[in-house]
């Protein structure tokens, strides 16, 4: 059989656990081979002070066409933190020459009801161009409420103000998995498959402390599992059963709290879940 292949594009810091560090352990323990495209190059995720930055725009674009002159086909484009409205149109453009692929955007561009620093009022709507032309999209709440133009909630979410935010995405994209939904003691993800249809997937105990990766985590783990051909509902518990494991983990080791999650412990019950699915 075939290995499965992923184009991931994504940062990469040298120092920290997140975007494409993260990203690469976890598909490849799903046997899956993950091909990596930096957008930026930085000492240590931005958590750090006085790290330094490298924009990858220009050597985005050739790494790329030079893909296309060896006639590489990906399984499925994956795409996480792109820093700048050129950087997407460049992934858009390459996409649209890639209708083979399966593509999974995890529109990243804010959190807790504020869009990132370093990004202008004009990026939203071109991500929203970018998911637009994705088969998933993975917003946490902040990003589902940048993208449909809704305003931001932290708590005491009621299913009203749920469905409008879910079909607003239904509208970007036909299918969606929104992280980060914190219902009381617990933080919930959603899923929708288009027409304002959606269900909750799963709910994990909300831990009240900041952890850095978790969405890459989820995103990268999500995105081997689905390109493995799991369905969208079993793709998200999985992911959310590891991310939960992985943060649980970290829980229990206070000094990596500015590092990320210790992931790598948990690989292995990757490698058992993939089993699982295999033989269900």
């Amino acid at each position: 059989m075939k290995q499965k292949r992923i184009l991931c594009i994504n940062d990469i810091s040298s120092m920290g656990k997140c975007s494409l560090s993260v990203a690469l352990p976890i598909i490849s323990s799903l046997g899956i081979e993950a091909v990596v495209l930096p957008t930026a190059l930085l000492s240590a995720h931005t958590v750090f002070s006085g790290y330094t930055f490298s924009d990858q725009t220009e050597e985005m674009k050739k790494i790329l066409n030079h893909f296309d002159s060896m006639g590489e086909k990906f399984d499925c484009i994956y795409t996480g933190y792109l820093g700048s409205v050129k950087q997407v149109d460049i992934v858009s453009d390459f996409i649209d020459n890639h209708p083979e692929s399966i593509v999974i955007t995890d529109p990243v561009m804010g959190d807790n009801g504020k869009l990132y620093s370093g990004f202008g009022c004009d990026y939203p709507s071109a991500v929203e161009k970018l998911c637009k032309r994705s088969d998933i999209i993975l917003p946490n709440l902040t990003e589902a409420c940048l993208l449909t133009k809704t305003p931001y909630i932290a708590k005491n979410i009621d299913s009203d103000y749920l469905a409008k935010v879910m079909d607003g995405l239904s509208k970007i994209s036909k299918k969606s998995v929104v992280t980060g939904v914190k219902e009381g003691k617990d933080i919930s993800v959603y899923i929708g498959e288009g027409k304002g249809k959606y269900c909750l997937s799963s709910k994990s105990p909300l831990i009240d402390r900041q952890f850095h990766g978790t969405g890459d985590t989820f995103a990268s783990a999500f995105a081997g599992f689905f390109t493995l051909g799991l369905s969208l509902e079993q793709s998200a518990k999985n992911a959310t059963e590891f991310t939960q494991m992985c943060i649980e983990h970290t829980n229990n080791d206070k000094d990596s709290q500015w590092y990320g999650l210790r992931f790598e412990e948990c690989l292995h019950h990757l490698y058992d879940m993939k089993r699982d699915a295999s033989n269900n």
